[in-house]
């Protein structure tokens, strides 16, 4: 007989383990491969770990119809749901792609266009990943993106590690998971974008007043007293961007180079000519 519930817990331990796996395999490549020459070994490292890959795919997915991860808790996909067809295009996003993307990285380096391309492509993919773990979280079905994309889903005849279908097992999984979702999606962020739209917005609020400077040139002047309009701290290699207030070099840098259109905190004055501070 079946079981009807799989826990949460079970199925991401199990793509967990599956991760594991592939990372043992490539520690075991490294190790036996550690006194061949770099450049011998470099140039094909993405044909090792798509052989090192299709291994795994083969001696689990395909002839078995669940992964090495999988069969350790007791888990497999429901053949009914998994044709032959839905097989090869499993093998071509959880394989092939990562090949292409690798390669793409190790023949293309130079090749800006390319680089943009693949990192794009992998942001569309991060951001998919996170929707479905936000869908998992809400409906404890298709764990992976591609197990949701092909409509495969997981049974098992027994749970072997009915212990960690505890809650508190549950909890401190999903909350793991949870805190690495809430880290890339920050990481996708721009902060310095983020703060002056909503800089922007409070101009509308009654409780502040948003006042942006004119475009006039203003003119600096330091004193003892003054301070970097960005950190607040004395100036170090003092800057201007065209408003009365000064900054630290490497403030006005990689604020602007963050965001061009970042605005002076004090007065709002988006300045795009960056010139050092000299004194008058």
């Amino acid at each position: 007989m079946s079981v009807n519930y799989i826990p949460r817990v079970t199925q991401l331990d199990a793509v967990q383990l599956d991760s594991q796996l592939e990372e043992l395999f490539k520690q075991l490549l490294f190790e036996v491969t550690k006194y061949i020459e770099p450049r011998y070994i470099q140039p094909i490292l993405p044909e090792l770990e798509l052989l090192i890959r299709t291994w795994i795919f083969k001696y689990s997915v395909y002839d078995t119809r669940s992964t090495f991860g999988q069969q350790m808790l007791s888990l497999n996909y429901k053949t009914d749901y998994f044709t032959r067809s839905k097989l090869f295009w499993y093998f071509g996003y959880t394989v092939g792609l990562k090949y292409l993307r690798e390669r793409a990285i190790y023949s293309f380096t130079s090749n800006t266009r390319i680089q943009n391309i693949v990192n794009k492509l992998e942001t569309f993919q991060l951001i998919a990943d996170i929707l479905n773990f936000c869908r998992f979280i809400q409906t404890g079905k298709y764990p992976q993106l591609i197990d949701f994309i092909l409509g495969i889903q997981l049974s098992a005849e027994s749970l072997t590690r009915e212990d960690l279908t505890d809650l508190s097992w549950t909890r401190e999984l999903l909350w793991h998971n949870f805190i690495e979702l809430l880290g890339t999606t920050i990481s996708l962020i721009n902060i310095f974008g983020l703060r002056t739209k909503l800089s922007g917005m409070l101009k509308y609020v009654w409780w502040r007043q948003h006042v942006k400077s004119s475009g006039t040139m203003a003119v600096p002047v330091m004193t003892l007293q003054t301070v970097c309009a960005s950190c607040e701290n004395p100036p170090v290699l003092p800057h201007t961007m065209g408003c009365s207030h000064i900054f630290c070099y490497y403030c006005i840098v990689a604020n602007k180079t963050a965001d061009s259109d970042y605005a002076c905190p004090k007065c709002y004055y988006n300045g795009k000519d960056v010139k050092k501070y000299v004194k008058t």
